[in-house]
């Protein structure tokens, strides 16, 4: 990654070796990047068991450290032809005109994920995070339990081999 580049729209995969609690092996969407003005996203794959009164069927997602009394309704889509992400956030959540072609993909995310300007830069070139291309799978994220563990297996032996390590070493 150079310096400047906007990640906006790609995927964010925990390194095997960040320990923090927020975003232990976690992916997280970047819904705006600019070097100037920091980092947002949210955790696609920390599934919550709550359920939300106005948006039953929704699944809801712990979508990282700030704010984790709010809750955001999103839609996050894949869509073919160029191959890219669409995302929206509704901040009207009963309307449902507003939603039309947003259906698909619905998620309520608690939280959200930040960072300040330069910060999440210096987290990736301390190998803080693997940035990759997001893919149908992930967006759509059918699996968030194993979707981490997936990409590590297919990132090489090392990455792999370092996913395998137990959550605390001292009972291995």
């Amino acid at each position: 990654m150079k310096f400047g580049d906007n990640l906006t729209g790609s995927l964010l995969v925990a390194h095997p070796c960040l320990r923090d609690p927020n975003f232990y092996r976690s992916i997280v969407f970047l819904s705006q990047h600019d070097a100037a003005d920091g980092a947002t996203g949210f955790v696609l794959n920390h599934p919550l068991q709550s359920s939300e009164d106005n948006e039953p069927s929704v699944s809801v997602f712990f979508g990282g450290p700030v704010a984790t009394e709010q809750s955001l309704l999103t839609s996050l889509q894949w869509r073919e032809n160029p191959a890219l992400v669409a995302f929206r956030a509704f901040t009207e959540v009963g309307d449902m005109e507003s939603r039309k072609g947003w259906e698909n993909g619905l998620r309520i995310f608690k939280g959200f994920s930040s960072w300040s300007p330069g910060q999440l830069e210096q987290e990736i070139e301390g190998n803080t995070w693997i940035v990759i291309p997001p893919t149908r799978e992930l967006i759509e994220m059918n699996h968030p339990l194993t979707a981490w563990h997936e990409i590590m297996r297919n990132s090489g032996p090392l990455l792999h081999l370092l996913s395998e390590a137990p959550e605390d070493p001292q009972k291995n």
